[in-house]
Formats: structure tokens, C-alpha cells, sequence
């Protein structure tokens, strides 16, 4: 009987136990912790007996249940939602997984200049998912997938072969002929109110409030894409704009020339 009764009590103290920690689940296996942090690549958390921090790539989570029994599905954490080009950049989502691009129309490849030495940081790591995102924005992209890469193994390494960070564009929604002449009807000429742009190199982008006109003469498909022939203010050697956004007040034409990358606004 007190058997019985030593039992149940060791269950019901498990029990307590259990509804006071998060739970991590991955490959059937489950971590009792505190989470600390989501970040874009990991999961940072703490044993319960201990004061050290520990992450686990997200990519091989299922989901966390916390102690207050909500659920966080990993799997589920890809929101894919509308962006105008680099105005809204942190919406670009960083994916791990190929399957989250099915749906989507790959724009480009993307990379961005990685440190060695600093690999092992995950601030740093921070600051280059940053910039993949910038650069993808600004080629009308809002999903990233970044493939298994040399750099995200290590923990800090002197491998001076790594040079580049890297990332596949795509973009859930691609504007199309069609949607854009509904959109602007009999109008040929608008304001472009801002501009941004982005040197070859550099990681800054640079934003300059524009009062230019830009004038539609010809609106054309290629490949998927809508390119836009026309004339912009300040830039007569560049007749040949891409659509990358539209929204109900104003659209987004990206463009290279000179090295420079660039993204302008327009209104509607």
C-alpha cells in the first residue's frame, strides 16, 4: 500500500514538474528546459539545473510546448506576406526547408560577403541574414531559402575559403501584365516620391526622398516578369524598368545601373 502510495506521489510530482517547463520536441525526442530565444537559424534554452545556455538548430524542431501549455510549430512558422521592396525588407522570411519555395517563382540567387573569423558569432550570423533580406527585397523577393552551407556548421573557424554567404529569391506573388494596366488604366506619367539604392560591395542601402517623374511608354513580359519601358527622372541611360510590387497607393520598379542597384517608389 504505501508503495502505492510513493508512486503516485513520484507521478503527480512528475506531472507538476512537467507543466513547469518548456518542452522542446525534435527526431521524437524531447527537451524539458526554458526557452530563451527563437532566432533565425536556432533555439536558444536553458536546462532546468542548469544556469548554461544551449541551441539547437530550428531547422530539426517540430515544435515547443510551454509551461503555460501553449504550442509554437516550428514547422509552421513560415508567413510568407507582401513586400514592396526594401521599405519592408524585414519581411522577407529566411527559410531552411526547399519545400516552403513550391509555390513560388525563384528570382535570383543572392549572396552576401561572409567573415571567417566571425562565423562562429551568432549576431554576426544575425547581421548576414539581415543583408540577405536586403538584397533579396530589393529584387522583389519575400522568401530566402538558404541552403546547407559550410558556414552554418562552425562554431568559429580560420577557413579563409569561405568567402560568401548564400540564398536562393523567390517571391510568392509575381505582378503581372494584366493586374498592373487594371491597376494604372489610361495613365502614363506619375510621381516617383523615394528612392533607394545600393552599390555593388557595399552593405549600407542609402535612401533619398525623390521627386522625379517617371513616364510608362510600354509595358512588356518576359520570362514571368513585367519590365516596364519607360523614362525616370535623373536617369536617362536606364529604359528599362522591373515591376516588383503594387500596392493600392503606389508601385515599385527596381533597376541596375553604374554598379548600383536601386528600388524607387512610385505613386499610384
Amino acid at each position: 500500500m504505501n508503495k502505492i502510495v510513493i508512486l503516485v506521489l513520484f507521478f503527480f510530482a512528475y506531472l507538476i514538474g512537467f507543466c513547469q517547463t518548456d518542452t522542446i520536441f525534435f527526431q521524437n525526442q524531447k527537451i524539458f528546459c526554458k526557452v530563451i530565444k527563437i532566432k533565425t537559424d536556432s533555439i536558444t534554452y536553458r536546462l532546468l539545473e542548469s544556469d548554461i545556455q544551449h541551441a539547437i538548430a530550428k531547422k530539426e524542431v517540430d515544435k515547443i510546448v510551454y509551461k503555460n501549455g501553449k504550442t509554437f510549430s516550428v514547422k509552421e512558422d513560415i508567413r510568407i506576406v507582401h513586400v514592396d521592396g526594401i521599405s519592408n525588407f524585414n519581411d522577407v522570411v529566411i527559410s531552411f526547408t526547399s519545400s516552403d519555395t513550391l509555390k513560388c517563382t525563384k528570382i535570383t540567387d543572392v549572396q552576401v560577403h561572409f567573415l571567417y573569423d566571425q562565423s562562429g558569432q551568432s549576431k554576426y550570423l544575425e547581421k548576414t541574414y539581415k543583408l540577405l533580406k536586403i538584397h533579396a527585397a530589393m529584387r522583389g523577393a519575400n522568401i530566402v531559402y538558404v541552403p546547407e552551407q559550410k558556414a552554418l556548421n562552425l562554431t568559429g573557424t580560420n577557413d579563409t575559403s569561405i568567402t560568401h554567404f548564400y540564398g536562393a529569391a523567390y517571391c510568392s506573388e509575381i505582378p503581372t501584365v494584366d493586374e498592373f494596366d487594371k491597376k494604372i488604366g489610361t495613365k502614363t506619367e506619375f510621381d516617383a516620391t523615394e528612392q533607394w539604392y545600393l552599390p555593388k560591395g557595399r552593405t549600407d542601402v542609402y535612401q533619398l526622398y525623390f521627386n522625379g517623374k517617371f513616364i510608362i511608354n510600354e509595358l512588356v513580359e518576359n520570362e514571368g516578369f513585367v519590365y516596364i519601358n519607360g523614362e525616370l527622372k535623373g536617369f536617362q541611360k536606364v529604359t528599362s524598368f522591373r515591376l516588383i510590387s503594387m500596392s493600392q497607393k503606389f508601385f515599385t520598379i527596381s533597376f541596375e545601373t553604374n554598379n548600383t542597384l536601386y528600388n524607387v517608389q512610385v505613386t499610384l
